[in-house]
């Protein structure tokens, strides 16, 4: 199936929310068996809980500017390597036939990934947390085997594929990325063991974070969003040329950013930043224009939620120039900056669950009844509600967490991060009727 017509065909039936065309831009005849994605995203929806609930013990850390403690940096690998890598891991093995027309190259391969990945990510973030260090190097070797896996199948994948547009070229930079970050992630985890690093600890683990957050995520959500988005959207004639440069741009910059973070040069800093800042300009351009020419009058939760996602993520765009400048030196600046990058982005995947597992479990389990019984419309399968309720306290509970962190109010980063946690509750709640719902 070509990729215009499957976006065709969704947007002239996502309107009724049901029918086999609405599926189309989720799910081919080259889609994975259900149990693929299902596995990774209820595995990135646990890793989902606990990071907000470690979120609720850490917050008062994090709002006296602590955030490289031991309990700190875990509940955030908790975010970046469960919940928001383990859910591009699901998402692309569904995606890739309809955004490239082949299917990931080895489902076994897929499995076998997440046999090793998902168990490694739980002794990795338990050990660090713990500080126990040797646990810990056991972990990391486990979520290293896990990437690897994952970035050799996504290679041998991304080389079958014949039409090579913005997306393809977005993925293979990402692709490209996690290996980098896989990299530099090894060579800090075996620094808590033997400090081969010394002084130099905090740039490694600030390029770290960047080139996975940047090169790899950031870069899987242009690639993708491409797509996703004018089909949720239903939108029609918005220019994509900065879709392009986005990519373009956050891919030199995270060149530069990995090439120079080591040097002294004056541009070590100046120009990764200038370069990924432009980038993100250009993407959050393109999804304001994506959403500017949408043809969808009312906007459900999970559109609204992913439109608040992208709004905090140009606000820690904002954040990051006095970070630059002050660096550590500003503990509290530095904090806010780092939770709000993750939690804008995680907001932005949470969003992506209200859109894609309900379609998923419509395709899977409801559209072989098409003509022989009664079939419930996409949107019936989840409360919009519900869905709405937890879009708001997720909102709500970033934004309190982030301004108290700023403020350094450790009562108020407390309040807000059970705010936050109750949201991802019941989204929880919700992904796993989901998971229930058959004929």
């Amino acid at each position: 199936m070509r990729s215009g017509g499957a976006r065709s065909s969704t947007s002239d039936t996502a309107g009724a929310g049901a029918g086999a065309g609405a599926v189309g831009g989720v799910a081919t005849a080259g889609a994975p068996p259900f149990r693929l994605p299902g596995i990774h995203f209820a595995a990135a929806v646990c890793f989902l809980v606990a990071g907000s609930v470690g979120l609720v013990l850490v917050s008062p850390a994090l709002a006296s500017g602590a955030f490289l403690t031991p309990r700190v940096v875990a509940v955030t690998h908790l975010f970046t390597l469960g919940w928001i890598t383990t859910s591009i891991m699901g998402a692309l093995y569904q995606f890739l036939p309809v955004a490239l027309g082949v299917a990931v190259r080895s489902e076994r391969v897929a499995y076998g990934t997440f046999a090793v990945y998902a168990p490694g990510v739980a002794v990795f973030v338990g050990a660090m947390g713990g500080a126990h260090v040797d646990a810990m190097l056991v972990g990391a070797v486990a979520v290293a085997a896990g990437l690897l896996l994952f970035v050799g199948n996504l290679t041998a994948t991304l080389a079958r594929a014949a039409h090579r547009d913005v997306t393809w070229w977005a993925l293979t930079l990402a692709d490209v990325f996690l290996f980098l970050t896989l990299l530099l992630g090894l060579l800090l985890a075996g620094n808590l063991r033997w400090g081969y690093i010394g002084a130099k600890r905090v740039i490694g683990v600030g390029t770290h974070l960047h080139i996975a957050l940047v090169g790899w995520v950031l870069m899987v959500i242009v690639g993708v969003a491409h797509r996703l988005l004018p089909m949720f959207l239903l939108s029609h004639g918005a220019d994509e040329r900065a879709g392009r440069a986005a990519v373009a741009l956050l891919g030199t910059g995270v060149t530069a950013l990995a090439a120079l973070h080591h040097t002294h040069l004056a541009a070590r800093k100046w120009l990764p930043a200038a370069l990924i800042l432009a980038g993100l300009a250009a993407f959050l351009a393109q999804a304001r224009s994506f959403y500017r020419h949408r043809r969808k009058p009312v906007l459900d939760a999970g559109l609204k939620l992913a439109a608040g996602g992208l709004t905090l993520l140009g606000l820690a765009a904002l954040l990051s120039v006095p970070v630059l400048v002050r660096g550590i030196g500003s503990p509290h600046l530095a904090a806010t900056y780092v939770l709000l990058l993750i939690l804008a982005i995680s907001l932005f995947v949470a969003a992506h669950y209200y859109k894609i597992v309900p379609f998923l479990v419509w395709y899977h389990r409801f559209s072989s009844l098409i003509g022989r019984a009664e079939m419930p419309q996409v949107a019936d399968l989840y409360s919009g509600r519900w869905a709405a309720g937890a879009g708001v306290l997720l909102l709500a509970g970033t934004l309190g967490l982030t301004a108290s962190v700023a403020g350094g109010w450790a009562a108020g980063a407390r309040a807000a991060a059970l705010v936050f946690a109750a949201g991802t509750a019941v989204e929880a709640v919700q992904m796993a009727g989901l998971a229930r719902r058959r004929p």
